[in-house]
């Protein structure tokens, strides 16, 4: 038996793997963590081309919002349970105290509400331990 055709079978686990290893993805170095039925986590491994403050080794707010977004769509893309285009209309985020080099950082996202045009995600940023960072709340487009 051959391996199913990823177009006729949607892996959000696979997708997200991907998006890691090309382009932005690969630029920031975010990664697939874990994911349930409206929601997905990903993982940001701290490096120093990420730093935004040298002499504290303070990460750059852009790599937490990249972060955020990235798992925000893909928490999009896993409620629709395929592949569709989106784009984010709207990201808001609360940032709690910043993150550093020290420890890996992991965003966990859920779509709690799906319309025909419009997804709306809420979720976090935190240190793998579960200190909280930041707050996110977003609307995605979602295009037939």
């Amino acid at each position: 038996m051959s391996d199913p055709d990823l177009r006729d079978v949607f892996d959000i686990k696979k997708m997200l793997e991907l998006a890691g290893t090309v382009g932005h993805g690969k630029a920031v170095g975010y990664a697939y963590e874990d994911h349930g039925d409206d929601w997905v986590a990903m993982r940001l491994d701290p490096h120093e081309r990420l730093v935004g403050v040298e002499e504290k080794g303070i990460l750059a707010s852009g790599a937490i919002v990249s972060l955020l977004d990235a798992c925000g769509g893909g928490a999009v893309w896993n409620r629709l349970g395929a592949f569709r285009p989106i784009a984010t209309i709207d990201l808001r985020i609360d940032y709690l105290r910043p993150a550093t080099l020290e420890t890996p950082v992991i965003a966990r996202c859920e779509c709690y509400k799906l319309t025909k045009s419009v997804a709306f995600v809420r979720g976090n940023a935190s240190l793998e331990g579960g200190e909280e960072l930041a707050n996110v709340a977003g609307t995605y487009i979602v295009k037939p």
